[in-house]
């Protein structure tokens, strides 16, 4: 998710619970979404910053709590309802998440394509998915300092953000789900994703990049991106590619 849609959620994210507070006299609130409560949140920001690699951070929303008379802060990672990238930073953002994970994926994608597919030089290359192995689920849902994150919530709900506030108890109830990062690594089964950036580029074997991993496809003849798109998924469809590496 991105664009004008994704910062949309945020903004109205943080406008509902910047009202709430307000209407609270700026007193500490209680934030709901689905069945995770979070008392104490006095301030929502967007998050400011990149990953080290340059790419969008994971954090999109920072909580400012306060617990035991100290303030703490919450991570939040905006999804739309249908999640369909949990992550983000291609290669780059993998490398930080677990060095060397990209270049085995990618590895192991283009030994398919090749080997088992038959694909020649020129080909059209379908997306391929790669299942994640259960023990590194958290370190790419979670991710570090380096990514923008640790995160420790995804909200997963519409664009258009709604919630209804109560004046009474200082609860503000969203529309939507707040889901701890780490409990969703634990009950979703993971998906790399590897996918055209241009519907033009075509397979090429022998292309790598700068760290030596295949790069799966050649140049578009229309913009020249010379990469593809990794992104994770927690879904894929009833005929998809589905490898497994280590």
């Amino acid at each position: 998710m991105a664009g004008k849609s994704a910062e949309r959620q945020e903004t109205e994210f943080i406008r509902n619970i910047t009202n709430a507070v307000s209407k609270n006299k700026n007193n500490p609130i209680t934030v709901i979404a689905g069945k995770e409560m979070i008392v104490g949140v006095i301030k929502a920001e967007k998050y400011k910053g990149r990953q080290a690699g340059g790419s969008e951070p994971y954090t999109d929303v920072v909580l400012h709590v306060v617990e035991n008379g100290k303030i703490k802060q919450l991570n939040v990672s905006m999804k739309a309802e249908s999640a369909a990238s949990l992550a983000g930073g291609g290669l780059k953002g993998l490398e930080l998440a677990v060095p060397g994970l990209g270049k085995r994926y990618m590895t192991a994608v283009n030994k398919h394509l090749s080997e088992k597919l038959k694909l020649n030089v020129g080909d059209k290359v379908p997306d391929v998915y790669g299942q994640i192995n259960e023990s590194i689920k958290k370190k790419i849902v979670v991710g570090n300092q380096s990514m923008g994150g640790p995160i420790h919530y995804m909200y997963i709900g519409r664009m258009d953000v709604k919630s209804t506030y109560d004046v009474k108890t200082n609860r503000i109830i969203f529309h939507g789900n707040l889901i701890p990062a780490e409990e969703y690594a634990k009950t979703h089964n993971l998906y790399f994703r590897l996918r055209a950036r241009r519907e033009d580029q075509r397979y090429d074997p022998n292309a790598k990049d700068n760290i030596g991993a295949p790069k799966v496809y050649g140049k578009s003849p229309s913009r020249g991106d010379s990469a593809g798109r990794i992104v994770v998924t927690d879904t894929t469809p009833s005929n998809a590619i589905v490898i497994r590496f280590r």
